[in-house]
């Protein structure tokens, strides 16, 4: 590590990069560099710099163009975008639209959330809490699923992205902390990140056990999953008022004890359930202690 001075000249501040590392990188008077602000107040110096950044599409489609929605999926996701956004003016029924399972395994990282389909190019591994939002991106579609039209085939495939989503956390964080890489993200949120998305994949292992019949049982888990993911929205303002309300909304589901198989299982999804209640309350009283 090194120590430098900060010099001004006038209004402006700057510091000399290091003679060892410009040679290192081939960084010349003519180079641009990427400079990102952390979290945590640092900054990232980089020499990697994109010749040309994909574009990011925003489209809003009319109702009455519902049937030929895959095909503007698919219109999207082969043209060089990074990301894109299809806002749609009513609510969307996933289980009808990912039933076309022609284009399905190929979107990987499409997601249906309401009126609005969402797809990023690819998840960095540098930013698990993005990676956490798209986990319950896709347990609130495994769960509409389950509820709408119960195919086993896509409930399957959902589980299988489910688990990927915790293992690509788990990457991260541990690159992250074992190789000191630089990340936007602080220590202790990776910490609080890799906490739910555990817990978040072990719950999933016992909501695909759930009766289909059950759809009272799957609302209501859908409702929390739904909450949650409200909590998360924005992880540097958490709050610890909502968090109780989902403490508390997990409080309320049934508590059975008996051996009965049903009942066991409901036991075991209101546990999994409590101990992110728990880690979600934990992770918003360190944000207030921060600010």
């Amino acid at each position: 590590m090194e120590i430098r001075n900060v010099q001004r000249t006038g209004k402006m501040h700057y510091v000399y990069l290091s003679t060892g590392w410009c040679k290192k990188n081939k960084i010349t008077s003519d180079t641009k560099v990427r400079v990102i602000e952390n979290n945590d107040g640092s900054l990232l110096i980089s020499p990697d710099l994109r010749e040309q950044e994909q574009k990011v599409i925003d489209l809003s489609v009319p109702a009455d163009l519902k049937d030929v929605l895959v095909n503007i999926i698919m219109a999207c996701y082969v043209n060089p975008t990074s990301s894109f956004r299809i806002r749609m003016e009513k609510k969307i029924d996933v289980a009808s639209i990912f039933k076309q399972k022609t284009i399905i395994s190929q979107l990987e990282f499409v997601e249906l959330d309401g009126e609005h389909i969402t797809y990023e190019e690819s998840m960095d591994l540098k930013d698990p809490d993005s990676l956490l939002k798209t986990m319950l991106k896709k347990i609130k579609n495994l769960l509409l699923i389950m509820i709408q039209h119960h195919d086993a085939e896509l409930i399957n495939k959902y589980e299988e992205e489910i688990d990927r989503s915790k293992t690509l956390i788990q990457k991260s964080v541990i690159s992250a902390l074992v190789l000191n890489k630089s990340t936007t993200i602080k220590p202790i949120d990776m910490h609080y990140t890799l906490q739910i998305a555990t817990e978040l994949e072990r719950v999933v292992d016992y909501i695909i056990l759930v009766d289909p019949k059950e759809k009272k049982d799957l609302e209501k888990v859908l409702k929390l999953i739904e909450m949650l993911k409200e909590n998360l929205e924005d992880t540097h303002n958490l709050d610890y008022l909502k968090a109780a309300q989902f403490t508390k909304q997990v409080h309320k589901l049934k508590d059975n004890k008996t051996d009965n198989l049903k009942n066991a299982n409901e036991g075991r999804i209101k546990r999994i359930l409590s101990n992110i209640s728990e880690v979600l309350l934990d992770w918003s009283i360190t944000r207030k202690i921060e600010n």
